[in-house]
């Protein structure tokens, strides 16, 4: 009898667990934010916080599929199946063909990041907030920006312009902490944990330093992001449900600082308070120098 009793429940949650319905996840390898490779895949923050959002929705079975960064976005717009991305930042090319959750994750703003007193740089304070459009007029540096990415417009409008020093590289090929150090490039125009990240994975300790960019806040938003069809509508609003609860969690704080410095976890907390209240998507204007991205 006690045989019989365990093969019904057996067959009870295997019929429960098939009538679920499946929300489809895509990821990407984007250090340090999702980590897939090395000693700390599944240690990115976004990993972190995208397992207590998956947690959060036992409604659902969660499959996660692992493709490339500059396809998320393009896949959007070329697929009928469903699915979802934790991590994604709001542009108007994007709003077209997805929907977004309320801010899922707050960020340190991109900086312009450089070795630590950089003979090039000394003229610009690393305490003050520097202008992209004076930055990029100087003939004695040169940066990098990485492609397939979308910058606010005062930093896009700069990217392989004429008469600026600013050019864009992919980072999946390159490693820019080590293009600083070998004193290839002079500034890089990033996230500063993620140049930090990088100086790590390349087993160098790169004393690094970054300047606030004068003319974008000093943080961002990131979001979920779900197919504009009514299942995804219909998905969003679930992962707002649960992102109301989950962003009072200590532990869901802890996972979006995983990978951040003191510095820039100071930079954050007086706007913390407001990342959990805001319950809606709050728009921001952000650009790429890729229209189909």
């Amino acid at each position: 009898m006690k045989a019989l009793s365990s093969c019904i429940v057996l067959m009870l949650w295997a019929f429960t667990a098939s009538a679920q319905p499946v929300m489809q996840w895509y990821t990407s390898h984007w250090p340090p934010y999702r980590i897939s490779e090395g000693p700390y895949a599944g240690q990115g923050s976004f990993d972190l916080m995208l397992r207590q959002l998956i947690d959060a929705l036992p409604q659902y079975q969660h499959q996660i599929h692992q493709i490339h960064l500059a396809r998320i976005v393009k896949v959007s717009a070329t697929t009928s199946e469903n699915h979802c991305t934790f991590g994604l930042r709001y542009t108007p090319e994007r709003d077209k063909r997805i929907y977004f959750s309320q801010p899922a994750g707050l960020l340190p703003n991109l900086a312009v990041n450089s070795l630590q007193q950089h003979t090039k740089l000394k003229t610009f304070d690393p305490q003050q907030a520097v202008q992209m459009s004076t930055l990029v007029k100087s003939p004695d540096l040169l940066g990098l920006i990485e492609n397939d990415r979308a910058y606010p417009a005062v930093i896009a409008a700069q990217i392989d312009k004429e008469g600026s020093n600013l050019g864009g590289s992919s980072m999946t090929t390159m490693n820019p902490a080590q293009l600083l150090a070998a004193k290839r490039v002079d500034y890089v125009v990033d996230y500063p944990n993620r140049l930090r990240y990088f100086s790590i994975a390349a087993g160098q300790e790169t004393q690094l330093e970054f300047r606030p960019i004068a003319e974008i806040p000093d943080f961002s938003y990131t979001y979920v992001s779900c197919s504009r069809t009514e299942i995804g509508k219909r998905w969003i609003s679930d992962i707002d449900v649960a992102l109301n609860e989950l962003k009072q969690k200590p532990e869901y704080k802890n996972a979006m600082y995983r990978w951040f410095s003191e510095q820039e976890q100071q930079l954050l907390e007086p706007h913390y308070n407001g990342f959990q209240q805001t319950r809606l998507f709050v728009p921001e204007q952000a650009e790429t120098r890729f229209s189909d991205l």
